[in-house]
């Protein structure tokens, strides 16, 4: 089973915990804030609702794990998404600790909506690991992200990260 980190909850982090869930990935989903499982539930009661109304054929629901920090999110992770408050400094500190411990060939994409991959990628360890991917709202129903990569990001890269993002 494939494995989505998310990185950050609220309404787009939980959606897109909900997306990869419903899709049959496993989900590994970290955020700080206190209310954190509320959100994430209402979000994915929401989807669990209405994403069945919307797709004829859905695989069996993946499984949720909440962790308690982002390396033990990130560890083996296939796709990290990062849906942390549109700060440059929070993302780029994120970003950091996520590379820190996720695997040299995971993706790791951005839900920015404000900053370039350049941005983002400013002082990382690997630059060409990350890229924005810009969901439409809500996540979980509306099958639309918008995937920018700076210069630095290989196509094949690229070309990976389209393809997970059209199998979800």
């Amino acid at each position: 089973m494939p494995t989505a980190a998310i990185i950050g909850g609220g309404v787009i982090g939980s959606a897109w915990a909900s997306r990869f869930l419903l899709n049959g990935w496993e989900v590994r989903f970290h955020d700080p804030a206190p209310n954190f499982e509320a959100v994430l539930n209402k979000v994915l009661d929401k989807a669990r609702r209405w994403v069945p109304e919307v797709y004829d054929h859905l695989p069996g629901e993946g499984a949720l794990t909440l962790c308690a920090s982002i390396a033990d999110a990130v560890t083996g992770a296939d796709w990290v998404q990062e849906s942390t408050p549109e700060r440059l400094e929070i993302k780029q500190s994120v970003l950091a600790e996520i590379q820190k411990n996720c695997a040299i060939e995971a993706i790791v994409a951005s839900s920015t909506s404000g900053f370039t991959p350049s941005e983002l990628q400013a002082g990382s360890a690997r630059p060409e690991q990350i890229l924005v991917a810009h969901p439409y709202n809500p996540v979980y129903l509306l099958p639309i992200v918008e995937v920018v990569p700076s210069t630095v990001v290989p196509e094949e890269t690229v070309q990976r990260a389209e393809a997970i993002l059209n199998d979800i």
